[in-house]
């Protein structure tokens, strides 16, 4: 399920962007203002930052992104607001040279509704906007506080002016607040972003994410609460800044994340990043996967011991080792902390299933040792007695896995909580039937750094059946048309440390084009 709520936020994400790529035109310059850049950060879990690269617009122009990733209905309302407001030339005159950002706000019905701030230049005085508002094609009614903007398809916006402040959105409550809100305002979101802003003119955009009111927006997405899984997005502090990059063939950002001190993940801030290759043992039909490089046990195992603390779970944990110490006498140290190599994964299946697995420096004798703990199913697999043993040694990476059952083989341990999954999986493994097969996740992979610490990858068509769980309809729908996001094959998204920080990549490629047979053919 976690991997679900990266697959939303990847999207999102996406979306924003594709919205930037057309609004771009407008030819803004980023320079820092407080004000707009606050009133985005108060309410929006997902903001984009841009400035106008007039080469970079030529490019773009005749793709089909922005439809393909937002859907032809806000699709024609952007085309139908652009045209009829937004290429006014005096508004441009008035807003040119100034910062412009764009956010994603929870609507209703489940829906998204996006709010753009900027400022006016100081050379003109907002009265100057109005009257220049008044000379588009769209019908704006200046008879409230807030202007209501009628476009010909019957499209509403909303605009609101305060001072050299100009807001727009299709939410009026939006447009609202950002007017009442203080120009003076205390927000580590909007302190982030102006600390980690590094626009430069070889790139289009920049991308920021608060983790910390993201639970909000995913409710639109998503029935229920943020539970089981996704419990911890409800306290997930941290934020994301990364720079946007185009190309025909993939969607790619790349920045920094920081994280406070009681998230799992700031486990791996501080250990070099690792080459991962164990997902090489995947099975073909792998949904998603998330990957974890530990060059340095010893050093991991004592950040895992506060973060424990940290979580009230320390003692729960001495007992569990002391309880193995006790009842089986047996070192606890020399089992998995003794033949552990350098990585962890945990993956799930296109059924839902879900697998764990380490890698290990002497499979052999871990089995023989792990043999007083475990219970025989059959000449492969066996389940662990005791509860607990894997969240012991690797905390929240395998919290899902209490008592499973488990196979060792090519001095990897892999295990599952149903004895059918390990066997299913054996038999790909056994046949070679595995994802690093597949030729769209081998073109996905070149296109990424060989070594990470952390490592998610979602399989946008063997995931299909878990997302059409776990999202409402319309965003199921709209992912996999035609017109939607159908000829893409994976997102992943790569940390790596980097002085108390991850650098981060986001990818999302397209699927290989398949060359016809009858190309190849010599004609006589």
């Amino acid at each position: 399920m976690k991997k679900i709520v990266f697959i939303i936020v990847a999207l999102l994400i996406a979306i924003v962007t594709m919205a930037y790529l057309y609004f771009s035109g407008l030819n803004f310059e980023q320079k820092s203002n407080k004000h707009s850049l606050y009133v985005a950060a108060a309410n929006s879990s997902i903001i984009f930052s841009f400035e106008n690269d007039q080469s970079v617009i030529d490019i773009l122009k005749g793709q089909n992104l922005l439809q393909e990733l937002i859907g032809e209905e806000k699709f024609s309302q952007l085309v139908a607001l652009n045209e009829e407001l937004l290429s006014i030339p005096g508004l441009r005159r008035i807003i040119d040279h100034q910062s412009i950002y764009l956010g994603l706000n929870p609507g209703l019905d489940q829906s998204i509704d996006f709010v753009y701030s900027t400022q006016i230049g100081s050379d003109f005085k907002s009265d100057q906007l109005l009257q220049t508002l008044k000379t588009g094609k769209a019908t704006l009614d200046f008879s409230k506080e807030i202007i209501t903007i009628s476009l010909k398809d019957s499209t509403i916006f909303f605009a609101g002016i305060k001072d050299n402040l100009l807001v727009l959105s299709t939410a009026i409550d939006l447009v609202k607040k950002a007017l009442t809100m203080p120009t003076e305002r205390t927000n580590n979101f909007a302190e982030f972003i102006k600390a980690n802003s590094r626009i430069a003119k070889n790139s289009l955009a920049e991308v920021y994410v608060n983790f910390e009111s993201l639970p909000t927006l995913l409710k639109v997405t998503m029935p229920g609460k943020l539970s089981g899984e996704l419990t911890p997005l409800n306290n997930q502090h941290a934020y994301s800044a990364l720079v946007y990059n185009y190309s025909r063939e993939k969607i790619l950002l790349t920045g920094t994340t920081a994280l406070q001190n009681n998230n799992y993940f700031k486990l791996f801030v501080n250990s070099p990043a690792t080459k991962i290759d164990i997902s090489n043992i995947l099975p073909e039909n792998t949904a998603n996967y998330t990957a974890y490089g530990i060059a340095n046990y010893p050093r991991f195992r004592k950040s895992l011991t506060q973060w424990l603390k940290n979580n009230k779970e320390d003692r729960k944990i001495d007992e569990v080792i002391k309880g193995i110490n006790k009842t089986y006498r047996i070192d606890s140290e020399k089992l998995l902390p003794a033949f552990f190599k350098d990585q962890i994964i945990t993956f799930q299946l296109s059924t839902s299933e879900k697998i764990g697995a380490i890698n290990l420096t002497n499979g052999d004798k871990l089995e023989q040792l792990l043999l007083e703990l475990s219970t025989t199913y059959n000449e492969d697999i066996k389940s662990l007695k005791v509860s607990d043993l894997l969240y012991s040694f690797y905390g929240a990476a395998f919290s899902n896995f209490k008592r499973p059952y488990y196979a060792i083989f090519d001095n990897y341990m892999v295990f599952a909580n149903n004895a059918s999954t390990l066997e299913d999986f054996l038999n790909s493994y056994k046949n070679n039937r595995l994802l690093i097969s597949s030729a769209s996740y081998g073109n996905a992979m070149e296109q990424l750094p060989v070594n990470s610490n952390i490592h998610f990858f979602i399989n946008l068509e063997n995931s299909s059946r878990i997302i059409q769980q776990n999202v409402y309809h319309p965003f199921f729908r709209h992912i996999y048309s035609d017109k939607g996001l159908k000829s893409y094959s994976s997102l992943s998204l790569q940390l790596s440390s980097d002085n108390d920080k991850f650098l981060s990549n986001l990818l999302m490629v397209k699927k290989p084009i398949a060359i016809a047979t009858d190309s190849l053919s010599i004609s006589p």
